[in-house]
């Protein structure tokens, strides 16, 4: 709720919007495909929970991004 609200108390330009979404975006995939995937595929976790669990995170993504709309 902190966070929320600390956001709205700085102005973001309009023309900031997108090099900031973009940055994040990478870094997160960045983070994605060098730090979780490889420890994902590693035998010391289950198959179908890694594949359960991925499908449950895609699935809620769909959900909270219809939920905006």
């Amino acid at each position: 709720m902190a966070d929320a609200s600390a956001t709205s108390l700085i102005p973001v330009p309009a023309q900031a919007i997108a090099p900031y979404l973009g940055f994040f975006g990478g870094f997160l995939l960045y983070l994605a495909t060098a730090e979780i995937l490889p420890e994902a595929h590693t035998t010391s976790h289950p198959t179908r929970l890694t594949l359960l669990s991925t499908v449950c995170g895609a699935l809620l993504m769909w959900l909270v991004t219809g939920l905006t709309e």
